[in-house]
Order: C-alpha cells, then sequence, then structure tokens
C-alpha cells in the first residue's frame, strides 16, 4: 500500500490575475517531492503565492519527459526544498 499522504498536492495553473515569478537559469531552487507514491527531484521554473501558499512550477526528474511536470503547492512537511546560495534568492 502507498503512502498518499506525503505525496504533494497539484496546484493550478496561475489565473491572469497572479503574478508569477519566473526563474533564470541562474536562480536555481531544488525541491524533492513524491508524486504518486515516486520520488522526484524537481526544478523550480516559476513560482506565485495566492491565498497565503506558494505554488511552484516544477520540471521533474528523472525523465523529465515522462514525468508529471507542473504546478505543485509547496508543503515543508511533504518536501524538502534547497535554494542555492549564489541564486539571490529570499528563502
Amino acid at each position: 500500500m502507498i503512502d498518499s499522504w506525503r505525496d504533494a498536492e497539484a496546484a493550478p495553473a496561475p489565473d491572469s490575475t497572479a503574478r508569477v515569478r519566473r526563474y533564470s537559469p541562474y536562480e536555481v531552487i531544488r525541491v524533492n517531492l513524491f508524486v504518486d507514491g515516486d520520488s522526484y527531484t524537481g526544478i523550480a521554473r516559476a513560482s506565485y503565492e495566492t491565498g497565503g501558499r506558494l505554488a511552484y512550477s516544477l520540471l521533474l526528474w528523472p525523465r523529465p519527459d515522462q514525468s508529471p511536470s507542473g504546478w505543485y503547492w509547496y508543503d515543508p512537511a511533504r518536501m524538502r526544498r534547497h535554494i542555492y546560495p549564489d541564486a539571490g534568492i529570499r528563502p
């Protein structure tokens, strides 16, 4: 039996009023998460905040062409995030 409690929660794509922050190749945020019971490492491509929650657009490894890349709500209880120090991004 797969423990679904640790799976990341999918977030909707931002609407037209959301302020989306896109990250450059020099701004690296890595997020480790589970989706459908499988472990992935994601690289954030963009983020937005709404209702006090933060969502990341994640490109997931392994096999980004076949992985469930997309928008996920950030949850520190279910995910591990690493913001590289030289990225200049606030945690």
